[in-house]
C-alpha cells in the first residue's frame, strides 16, 4: 500500500510527515518524501500544506481552489529552482571561459 491510499481529502485533514513515516513503515522521513515523489511522478495527486502543522492530503471533491494553490507553489518552486540553475550555469560558462 502507497502513501496515497492512507491519505484523506481535505486540508483540513492533512497528515503530518511524521505520522505518515510511522503509519507507512518508513525509516525517514526522507524516505516518505522519495515515496510521495514517485507516486507523484506516477500520476497521483498529493497535495501538501507546509502551515503548521502542515501535512499530506487528497484534492476534496470538487475544491478547485486547494488544487490552484498547489499548482502555484509547484510553479513558484520551479522557477525559483530554473533562476538558480541559470545562474550556477552562468558562472559555469564564465569561469570556463577564463581557463581559455
Amino acid at each position: 500500500m502507497g502513501v496515497y491510499e492512507n491519505l484523506l481529502p481535505g486540508k483540513e485533514n492533512a497528515l503530518t510527515p511524521e505520522y505518515l513515516t510511522v503509519k507507512c513503515h518508513f525509516s525517514s522521513v526522507r524516505m516518505l518524501q522519495k515515496q510521495i515523489e514517485a507516486e507523484r511522478k506516477a500520476g497521483k495527486v498529493i497535495l501538501s500544506n507546509t502551515t503548521p502543522p502542515g501535512g499530506y492530503y487528497l484534492p476534496a471533491a470538487g475544491d478547485t481552489m486547494e488544487i490552484r494553490k498547489f499548482i502555484r507553489t509547484l510553479e513558484n518552486r520551479g522557477e525559483n529552482t530554473l533562476k538558480a540553475l541559470e545562474s550556477a550555469r552562468d558562472l559555469l560558462k564564465e569561469l570556463e571561459s577564463d581557463d581559455c
